[in-house]
């Protein structure tokens, strides 16, 4: 298994993943019409115009040598100017299949040690607070509940909490 940088010709396959993981870890969270509606087509193409418009997060995937993409992992500043945590992680998935393999803690390391050396100290990462398995995952690598608020999908009125570590090198340990 081979974390690295992704490139556009990745797009599609981040986009199925993205969906497909969805998928598994929101059914019974978000509204099944919702789930049901997500389209790889369409999210390869929002992350084609946000890169085109200049919006370039870290961006890691990890690829199978036989099945490809099979997760990925965005990052950068935190995005609400939080007066503590100065880096975030903006998006975390993993195929089931691939899962409780050691491969979320890979690409959560690979993304922490390029945030730090771009200076941020600190991190969070916001889940949807019935999304218990990711939320057991990032206790485990000894984030901590710090905040929450109203994260609304499709009309369901879901939490968001955020998960922080206040030095971002506990997770390069």
């Amino acid at each position: 298994m081979t974390v690295r940088p992704a490139t556009p010709d990745d797009f599609d396959a981040i986009a199925a993943v993205q969906v497909a993981t969805w998928r598994s870890a929101y059914a019974g969270i978000v509204p099944a019409e919702h789930l049901a509606g997500l389209s790889v087509a369409e999210s390869a193409r929002r992350l084609r115009e946000r890169r085109a418009a200049g919006d370039r997060p870290e961006l890691l995937v990890a690829e199978d040598a036989q099945a490809g993409v099979v997760g990925f992992a965005a990052g950068g500043p935190e995005r609400t100017g939080h007066p503590r945590y100065r880096g975030e992680i903006y998006a975390l998935y993993v195929l089931p299949p691939w899962q409780r393999q050691g491969l979320g803690r890979r690409l959560v390391q690979a993304l922490a040690e390029r945030l730090a050396a771009q200076g941020l100290d600190s991190l969070l990462i916001w889940v949807l607070a019935d999304n218990a398995p990711s939320r057991r995952f990032y206790e485990a690598l000894g984030g901590r509940c710090i905040l929450e608020k109203p994260h609304p999908i499709a009309g369901a009125p879901l939490t968001a909490v955020a998960y922080a570590w206040d030095d971002i090198r506990t997770l390069l340990e």
